[in-house]
């Protein structure tokens, strides 16, 4: 199999950042997918959303960058969300403990009225 690389798009809605990943998330990704975190994770962002419906493949590499991540904007005093992933990752997500780290929902939409309920 040949990995795709990971491609990062990133939009911004009041309080936080969308992170649209499309490829494979591998170790390989880490630094173009925490690096583009430390670029743009300000004081005024509270939440991380990353729309993983673009991700093919997720490997034990990729998992330990998603916890990383998701650590990282919890020290950062932020919460994360994600949406997009399949049954198959949802289920290694949850045996891993991300879940802990990274709130799982099934489409942007949820994420946002989540969201909304936060900030009242």
């Amino acid at each position: 199999m040949v990995e795709q690389p990971l491609v990062i798009e990133r939009r911004h809605f009041p309080g936080g950042t969308v992170l649209a990943l499309k490829g494979d998330l591998t170790k390989m990704s880490e630094q173009e997918l925490l690096g583009d975190l430390t670029g743009g994770l300000g004081e005024h962002v509270r939440f991380l959303a990353l729309d993983l419906t673009g991700v093919a493949y997720i490997n034990s590499g990729g998992m330990a960058v998603l916890i990383r991540l998701a650590r990282i904007v919890r020290k950062a005093g932020a919460h994360t969300f994600a949406w997009g992933v399949t049954p198959h990752y949802e289920k290694l997500f949850r045996m891993v403990g991300l879940t802990e780290w990274l709130m799982l929902y099934p489409n942007e939409f949820a994420v946002m009225q989540r969201i909304e309920a936060l900030e009242l």
